[in-house]
């Protein structure tokens, strides 16, 4: 008994048989399955966000809970927009170099550079000169965008009650290393 056509299981087997034959080649010249590819597209929470989960809209009180206590995911806003830096344990976990800037808007330091002064982790950018503002926020909303590993998830709403209080004092511009502007 012969068939004159393919069926849906005879694509769905040819389809399977051609991505197992990707996956041993690269595997046998890149010792990797993915041809040395190691970015949001193969995470598989990238693909969750996408497919099952809204856009987040979150106050600033609930940003400050994704901070990645107890294995949670890290989240870092810069005027208004949330990304997921969760792939990035080692630089944005509790023990890494830019832990501070996960669970807030920190748009300031991202401008000014200015790690070591508590009061810059803020998204106040009054005092600073607002072209240069721009420019930099654009540069790093990009950054993040479009990195291989960190993917936008949303907005924070920003409230603006420090208008009644003194703007963070000036600090020495110290640009970030290797900030392409």
């Amino acid at each position: 008994m012969t068939r004159e056509h393919f069926t849906a299981l005879d694509v769905v087997r040819i389809v399977g048989g051609l991505l197992f034959f990707n996956a041993l080649l690269s595997y046998w010249f890149t010792s990797s399955t993915t041809w040395g590819y190691h970015g949001k597209y193969i995470d598989w929470r990238f693909w969750h966000h996408k497919i099952l989960e809204p856009e987040l809209h979150l106050s600033l009180n609930e940003l400050s809970s994704y901070t990645g206590e107890n294995n949670g995911r890290l989240l870092l806003a810069i005027n208004g927009s949330v990304y997921d830096v969760s792939s990035n344990r080692a630089v944005y976990g509790p023990k890494g170099s830019y832990h501070s800037l996960v669970g807030k808007d920190a748009a300031r330091v991202f401008v000014t550079g200015c790690f070591m002064k508590p009061d810059e982790y803020t998204y106040d950018l009054r005092g600073l000169d607002e072209k240069e503002c721009q420019k930099d926020i654009k540069g790093w909303q990009q950054f993040f965008q479009t990195h291989r590993d960190y993917w936008y998830v949303g907005k924070v709403e920003l409230t603006f009650d420090f208008i009644n209080k003194d703007p963070p004092s000036p600090c020495e511009h110290v640009k970030f290393p290797g900030h392409i502007g």
